[in-house]
């Protein structure tokens, strides 16, 4: 899953011109690229990310659930599953687990372990997790809420405290206080001597 531009071009060729557009929120400014009216890669809010001039803002149906959701409403995404499938192409197995994960509802979170099962290839766990990092509709697609079997979070894109903020949003986990999430965010590792780098 990717939280910031790579610039890649990622699926295979389409007919429909593909079009971006842009939704803010208090988290900063996504984006949003779309095949007609078919989400095809979404990128987390960033504050530092300003649209290009004459560039869509808050544009659309997508644009606006988008939107609700980073306020904290509670929202279905109306993905059309088998048709993002067949714009990504991929293998069955891929195939297999995105349908598992689509379903998996808002405010709850289920392990890479459950989601492989539900996928139908109960032993394929890894591959399942291999799946969500390449996930290029975060949110909608909610990688965020598959977690590991041990209670972890795991890990998330280029930035793992979207995972644990995109739960927080949903209400399936209690909200860290500033301090304790400033305070692990700046903590320094300590060796295995117990001795504090300077």
């Amino acid at each position: 899953m990717r939280t910031t531009a790579s610039g890649k071009a990622t699926g295979a060729p389409h007919r429909v011109a593909r079009r971006e557009v842009f939704f803010r929120t208090s988290y900063g400014t996504g984006r949003l690229a779309l095949r007609g009216d078919q989400p095809v890669e979404l990128e987390i809010p960033d504050p530092s990310r300003e649209p290009p001039a004459g560039a869509a803002c808050d544009d659309g149906r997508w644009c606006e659930l988008l939107a609700r959701y980073f306020r904290g409403e509670s929202v279905t995404f109306p993905l059309d599953i088998e048709a993002y499938i067949a714009q990504l192409g991929g293998s069955s197995f891929e195939a297999d687990v995105l349908r598992a994960l689509a379903r998996v509802p808002y405010g709850r979170t289920v392990s890479y372990r459950d989601l492989a099962r539900d996928a139908g290839h109960p032993t394929a766990w890894r591959a399942a997790g291999t799946v969500m990092a390449r996930n290029e509709l975060p949110v909608i697609l909610p990688c965020h809420r598959v977690t590991r079997s041990d209670g972890r979070l795991g890990n998330y894109g280029d930035d793992p405290s979207w995972k644990r903020r995109l739960l927080e949003i949903e209400g399936a986990l209690p909200a860290a206080p500033a301090t304790a999430r400033h305070a692990a965010a700046s903590a320094a590792p300590v060796p295995a001597s117990g001795e504090r780098r300077s």
